[in-house]
């Protein structure tokens, strides 16, 4: 009997210890990155209000947002938080240039690069996938976006892309 006992304990520790419980209502199926391609997709947010209105692009959108502090964006190399003001110049050089004033006078300026959205050709999605075992559907969850940059040498040649920053969800 004490035999018994024993195995029928061991038996209900085993199938209660299982890492998806049955009581959870999802389930994980994966892991999953999309990239969606400016060139396969149509990039634009028309507004509502004005149809002949000309739309913005998803980049400008995403970066507008970062700028008025809406979203917080993420330096991938870094992990640190980029600076919501600096998000149009961040990571790009910049260059003094002497200008003369009308008198004559020569004045050395700093002139910062900005970003260009169009130089943004893909996002880059980090998703969960979960199953819903009540309703049977799959749900997914969006972990985190990042904007891909293309990156090109000081002459204009391509050299290939990169992660611009990272938001999370």
């Amino acid at each position: 009997m004490k035999k018994a006992s024993t195995i029928l304990a061991l038996i209900l520790f085993v199938f209660s210890s299982f890492a998806q419980n049955n009581h959870l209502k999802e389930t994980l199926v994966r892991h999953d990155t999309t990239t969606l391609k400016a060139e396969e997709c149509r990039w634009v947010i028309k507004p509502l209000s004005k149809m002949g209105e000309p739309g913005k692009s998803v980049p400008l959108v995403i970066l507008q947002a970062i700028n008025n502090g809406k979203l917080k964006a993420i330096d991938p190399v870094t992990n640190l938080p980029i600076p919501s003001k600096k998000i149009f110049t961040w990571g790009m050089p910049t260059d003094t240039v002497a200008t003369i004033d009308a008198a004559g006078n020569m004045k050395y300026n700093i002139i910062q690069a900005k970003h260009d959205p169009g130089n943004f050709p893909a996002i880059r999605i980090y998703q969960d996938w979960y199953f819903d075992v009540t309703s049977g559907k799959l749900n997914p969850a969006i972990k985190c976006i990042e904007l891909i940059e293309e990156v090109k040498s000081s002459s204009g040649y391509y050299i290939g892309y990169r992660p611009f920053c990272r938001i999370y969800y």
